[in-house]
């Protein structure tokens, strides 16, 4: 007797989140992380001084300027029916916020060393989200 062989199950990147109530489309990851932009960035833009305590980064003006970079991006993806760039210029600017919190850790106080850490890890998060989402972004829908 042979053994029959079954092909394996082909594994996509998921891109959506289950329909809402009251739904009958998906939304898309897409969508979730153009929204996470505009709130992060309006958190940045309109109370940096929270974000520097809440981070330990310490740069006010940065922070500001990081936060009009996000609703930019934010914009960008729930805008556009293709928002492949603008999920790259997301994972752009996680890469220049990892930069940023790896040189605020240098110079941190020891208290603001944890702070930074978490922040970290957050960022390095969502890095992967947006990475995946952007590469399956720019395969499928370009």
């Amino acid at each position: 007797m042979t053994a029959t062989t079954q092909p394996l199950p082909t594994r996509t990147v998921k891109t959506h989140l289950p329909a809402g109530a009251g739904s009958s489309k998906p939304r898309p990851l897409a969508t979730a992380l153009g929204l996470f932009s505009l709130g992060l960035g309006l958190t940045e833009a309109l109370a940096p001084g929270t974000m520097a305590r809440a981070t330990g980064v310490r740069s006010p003006g940065l922070l500001r300027a990081y936060g009009l970079r996000e609703m930019l991006s934010g914009l960008g993806i729930l805008t556009n029916e293709r928002p492949a760039f603008w999920l790259w210029s997301r994972v752009g600017g996680d890469v220049i916020d990892l930069a940023t919190l790896a040189a605020a850790y240098a110079d941190a106080r020891p208290a603001d060393r944890t702070k930074i850490l978490t922040a970290t890890a957050a960022v390095l998060g969502v890095t992967a989200l947006d990475a995946l989402c952007a590469a399956e972004h720019s395969c499928t829908h370009s």
